[in-house]
């Protein structure tokens, strides 16, 4: 058959993955651990706290994504140069400094303050995951690629739960007891800066950034110089010149990559409004409100490496439109529900099939070129940033002019939009790729 929905995949995970790859995930778990509890936060703080607008909220998630746009393409760049290793300690260093800022712009109830360290954390996020995913790509098997992006996430879904537990209960606890103190009320952003300092340092001691996936299995094998030469070799095949870039490949490339900036556009349009949402039509009380998002910001990442497995044996362009499809329709049932255990399961629903299609999608970028992976990624990313902007700006203003269902109903129409960009492009770069896809 000339497509497949399904491939079969039948090795073990310890066969896919270099020895230190579960090791140099587990910096994800340290980094994620304020992830929902810092979500959660900022409409709080700013709608709730601070008596901003739905405006000022787009914007406050605009700012944060702006600073990843700066530093996405520079990082993508400096990934295929110097020590991977070192950008994502860099990154991991800088997102615990923008927590600390944060918690000193909320004590002095600053927003200017507080929009310096989102924009701070969007910066040096695009120090961390270019590097890291290139890491995550050299150190696993191409048909276990997914899955190696699932585990990535499935730690992610780990830290968060840990965090936002102790978060939370100290979050919970002081503004019960104590609810005129923020420097108590807000330290667990301080509790964040910590973890994401640890987790940089243990990172660096623990990843041996030379391991390939290729290198250890020939190391294996025992026939280490035999697949040195063949890889030089296999390497001034797979790589084509700049002279001898196809026109399908460029084609293909761009409009890969606008159907990413497509897709965050999508992702990020609803997401800053939805608490509003929720807080106006379902429920106001600020427990019931964390309670109903739980799930799909902790359970979806828990499902990642089932969901990795799965994604490995999907046709791609199949898998994307069937996600996205359903994704849209999730989508109009948020805005049609009227209870609590309705809304938290259609965002977990939500939640899940988009961890899904981007599981698929990361899949896609690591294979396009094994020497460039840096840049792909970072060019991937940069483009996810400015949709990331876009998206929050428009969900802004179209909150504040429409009204508060106006978000949603856009979020519908661009994620249906963007199914032919991302089959289209994955047809024209398929011939390319320097790791076939079956």
């Amino acid at each position: 058959m000339k497509h497949k929905l399904f491939s079969r995949k039948s090795n073990t995970d310890s066969e896919n993955l270099t020895p230190d790859f579960m090791p140099m995930i587990r910096i994800v778990f340290w980094n994620s651990m304020g992830f929902f509890f810092f979500w959660y936060l900022i409409p709080f703080v700013i709608w709730v706290l601070m008596g901003g607008t739905g405006i000022e909220l787009g914007f406050a998630f605009a700012g944060q994504t702006f600073g990843g746009l700066i530093s996405a393409p520079i990082v993508g760049y400096l990934t295929d140069k110097v020590s991977k290793k070192l950008l994502v300690l860099i990154g991991s260093f800088g997102r615990g400094a923008a927590y600390f800022i944060m918690y000193i712009g909320i004590v002095i109830t600053s927003l200017s303050f507080f929009l310096v360290g989102l924009f701070t954390l969007g910066f040096f996020v695009g120090f961390f995951w270019s590097p890291l995913d290139a890491l995550t790509s050299q150190k696993s098997h191409k048909a276990f690629r997914s899955s190696a992006f699932g585990k990535q996430a499935g730690m992610l879904g780990r830290g968060n739960l840990v965090g936002s537990m102790l978060a939370f209960l100290i979050f919970g606890l002081a503004l019960t007891f104590t609810p005129n103190n923020p420097f108590l009320i807000y330290s667990p952003l301080l509790l964040f800066f910590v973890s994401n300092v640890y987790a940089g340092i243990i990172f660096n001691i623990k990843v041996d950034e030379s391991l390939t996936y290729e290198d250890h299995v020939a190391k294996i094998n025992g026939n280490m110089d035999e697949y040195n030469e063949n890889q030089i070799q296999l390497q001034s095949k797979e790589e084509p010149s700049p002279s001898k870039l196809s026109l399908f490949f460029i084609l293909g490339f761009i409009l890969l990559t606008l159907a990413v900036m497509t897709s965050n556009i999508n992702q990020t349009i609803a997401p800053p409004f939805s608490q509003l949402y929720i807080r106006t039509y379902i429920n106001s009380n600020d427990i019931i409100v964390m309670l109903i998002y739980f799930p799909s910001q902790i359970v979806s990442l828990l499902l990642a490496p089932k969901l990795g497995k799965f994604a490995d044996r999907i046709n791609p362009m199949i898998g994307i439109a069937i996600f996205s499809s359903l994704g849209s329709l999730v989508t109009w049932f948020f805005i049609n529900s009227t209870n609590e255990i309705m809304v938290s399961t259609i965002l977990l629903l939500d939640s899940t099939l988009a961890w899904a299609g981007n599981l698929i999608l990361q899949n896609v970028l690591s294979r396009i070129s094994k020497g460039h992976r840096g840049k792909i990624f970072g060019i991937s990313r940069w483009m996810s940033f400015f949709g990331a902007i876009v998206g929050p700006v428009i969900g802004g203003f179209a909150f504040s002019q429409i009204g508060f269902s106006a978000p949603f109903i856009i979020s519908i129409f661009v994620e249906l939009s963007v199914i032919p960009f991302y089959i289209i492009s994955i047809k024209l770069l398929k011939p390319y790729m320097a790791e076939k896809l079956d």
